[in-house]
Formats: C-alpha cells, sequence, structure tokens
C-alpha cells in the first residue's frame, strides 16, 4: 500500500495546482467588489485536497513499516487499468455525443456503455435502468420543479 499511496498523493496534488493555478482562474469569473469571489469554495476545497495529498505523502513515508508481499505487487493491476480505459472511452463518446448530437444521446451512452463496459450483459437491465433513469431526471426537473435542462 505505500506505493499506491504515495502515488495517489502525487497525483491528487498535481491535480489540486493545476485546479488551483489553471482550471478555477480561468474558468471562474471574479465577483464585483462588496461580494465573496465564487471561486472561494472551489479554492478552500482544492488547498484541502492539496493539503492532504501532500500529508498522505508525509504519513506514509514516514511510517517505516515493512513491506508487505501486498506493497510488492504493482499498485495498479492490469484489470483495473482495462476498466479505467473502457470507462474513459465511455465518457469521451459520451461528451461527443453530447456536442454533436443532444444531451439525451449523451445520457444513454454513459448508463448502457458503462452498463456494458463494466461487463452488464442482461438486455433487461441495459434497457430498463437508462429509461427509468433518465425518465426520472426528466420529471423531476421538466414536470415537478419546471425548469428547463438545456
Amino acid at each position: 500500500m505505500r506505493r499506491a499511496d504515495i502515488i495517489s498523493g502525487m497525483v491528487l496534488i498535481v491535480f489540486g495546482l493545476v485546479m488551483l493555478f489553471i482550471v478555477i482562474p480561468t474558468q471562474i469569473d471574479t465577483a464585483p467588489d462588496g461580494f465573496v469571489s465564487p471561486s472561494l469554495v472551489p479554492n478552500m476545497m482544492m488547498i484541502l485536497i492539496t493539503f492532504l495529498a501532500g500529508l498522505l505523502i508525509i504519513t506514509t513515508i514516514r511510517n517505516k513499516a515493512k513491506e508487505t508481499q501486498e506493497d510488492a505487487a504493482p499498485p495498479i493491476s492490469k484489470a483495473e487499468l482495462v476498466a479505467f480505459l473502457k470507462l474513459g472511452s465511455v465518457f469521451a463518446i459520451a461528451l461527443m455525443l453530447y456536442l454533436w448530437v443532444a444531451p439525451l444521446a449523451a445520457g444513454i451512452a454513459i448508463i448502457v456503455g458503462s452498463l456494458v463496459a463494466l461487463g452488464e450483459r442482461r438486455p433487461f437491465i441495459i434497457i430498463v435502468m437508462p429509461t427509468l433513469i433518465l425518465f426520472g431526471i426528466w420529471l423531476l426537473f421538466y414536470k415537478l420543479l419546471g425548469t428547463a435542462i438545456v
């Protein structure tokens, strides 16, 4: 677990720093004088995540426990990497469908694609789950709340 903790901590530190110095400043506008900045809470959360990731690395390094057989194995297995790539491709396809076709097509692609990528093979589940989830979202936003999803 030592290597996995160190790798996780480093990935989270890089994520937090990229969010703090690139994504949040470019994507969130500044507020007028006298108002709380809309980037306050995202900045606070990214600082907390970065701090906790650093703390994870430090405590892992300071803990001089002997490596177990679990530590000798690679921190990310081949099956986990394949699942990560499958789900990443599902989300990439859904993003393209969202931009070029319609949000409904993207929602269907995310649900059905994730189910199939993770091994679901029962047609009833593959058909009923996206139907009920998307119908429930439509019912909530359009009928109960009276708002539109654009």
